[in-house]
């Protein structure tokens, strides 16, 4: 099923500047060229159909096969370590009396207490967190109105700052009710562009593909995208080849968009994300690397998760926690032995954390052979497997 590529030096090279010109700390060292047709808008018909780039550091080869072929690479006794956090439809549509439309994104839930819960009542006045944008300012006090078919619902902004809003809506049920009801799947910002600009129909779900098969913490606003090869039948299918499955939690947040503007990634202000340890997590770890195993850490994600917790002095413990950590070369990961991961956007901390990984020429020869074997890119796009 699988096929070896040809050597790396007979694909073009897509870096925009040579390796010895740059040093790893500079932004430009991850900048490549991609043609936009590699751009995904949709994903794969079914999940494991996707395209599969495997990179394996011994014999540094590299191998291309489709995604349902992955097993052929793992081994009984290796765990794959999946986020199951759920996107919640997140962004609405909001419009002022005027009729002048406000994009907000619900970032968390407030509430009297302290709680931020998406899925417990509201007890009458729900108040979210939100991102926000529109052509005029915005004030409080403001009344907005938020629509879905022919049902509209009144949002009142209580507090107001440049890109963001308190908002309260008079609510009985939990906020992902509502949101459910009114909002839409926070898809990120080049897809819905990409498919504004084709003005073509689009059959997708996104309500179901934009989601992994084992989502089930409310609370992202994106998905753990390398989690969305996996079906079920395919799990089961390694399951029955011996290989185990562990999960956690870390709320992708809206900082997993920003892009780097600095000219050194010293100087890029890494985003925080909340992340939860489960119980019974740690003794699969170790059980697994005494046996032998690999962890393999499905999507960056959940990588980020597990190397935060590698450099604690008692790892793994179970709670909820945030990290910061920025994945880069100089930082090597210490508990992932691979990494299942899409291809990641040019001059992004995400590539930064792959190279971290694999290292630099890897990462170099990897993206060139992608682009050169006309793999799709980014969130709806293919995978790689890095062993």
């Amino acid at each position: 099923m699988s096929i070896e590529t040809k050597k790396s030096g007979e694909t073009p090279d897509i870096w925009e500047r040579p390796a010895g010109e740059v040093s790893l700390g500079d932004v430009d060292a991850y900048d490549y060229a991609l043609p936009p047709e590699l751009i995904a808008e949709t994903p794969a018909a079914r999940r494991e159909h996707s395209r599969l780039l495997v990179y394996k550091r011994a014999g540094e080869s590299l191998t291309h096969t489709r995604f349902d072929g992955i097993g052929d690479h793992l081994r009984p006794g290796d765990l794959l370590i999946f986020n199951d956090t759920q996107v919640v439809p997140a962004r609405l549509e909001a419009f002022k009396e005027t009729g002048g439309r406000v994009e907000l994104l619900a970032l968390e839930v407030e509430r009297p207490a302290g709680e931020h819960r998406w899925s417990s009542p509201a007890d009458g006045e729900l108040r979210l967190r939100c991102m926000t944008r529109s052509s005029k300012p915005l004030r409080p006090g403001m009344t907005l109105t938020v629509r879905a078919g022919d049902d509209a619902h009144p949002v009142k902004l209580l507090e107001v700052s440049p890109g963001r809003a308190l908002v309260a809506i008079a609510w009985p049920g939990s906020a992902l009710a509502f949101l459910e009801r009114f909002g839409r799947i926070p898809l990120p910002p080049y897809i819905e562009q990409r498919r504004r600009e084709s003005q073509e129909d689009v059959a997708v779900d996104d309500r179901v593909r934009y989601q992994t098969v084992l989502a089930s913490e409310p609370g992202a606003v994106a998905a753990p995208t390398a989690g969305l090869h996996f079906s079920k039948a395919l799990l089961q299918e390694l399951e029955k080849q011996g290989v185990q499955r562990a999960t956690l939690t870390l709320t992708v947040g809206p900082g997993t968009f920003k892009p780097v503007t600095t000219d050194t990634l010293d100087a890029h202000p890494m985003h925080a994300e909340a992340y939860r340890i489960p119980e019974g997590l740690k003794a699969k770890v170790e059980e697994c690397k005494a046996r032998g195993g690999r962890v393999i850490a499905v999507g960056t994600t959940s990588a980020r998760a597990l190397e935060a917790e590698a450099r604690h002095a008692d790892p793994l413990v179970p709670g909820w926690r945030q990290t910061d950590i920025f994945l880069r070369p100089g930082d090597p990961l210490k508990m992932c032995d691979g990494l299942i991961t899409n291809f990641h956007l040019p001059r992004s901390t995400l590539l930064a954390l792959v190279t971290a990984f694999v290292g630099y020429p890897a990462v170099r020869r990897i993206y060139n052979e992608a682009v050169a074997g006309g793999y799709r890119f980014y969130s709806y796009g293919d995978s790689s497997l890095l062993l």
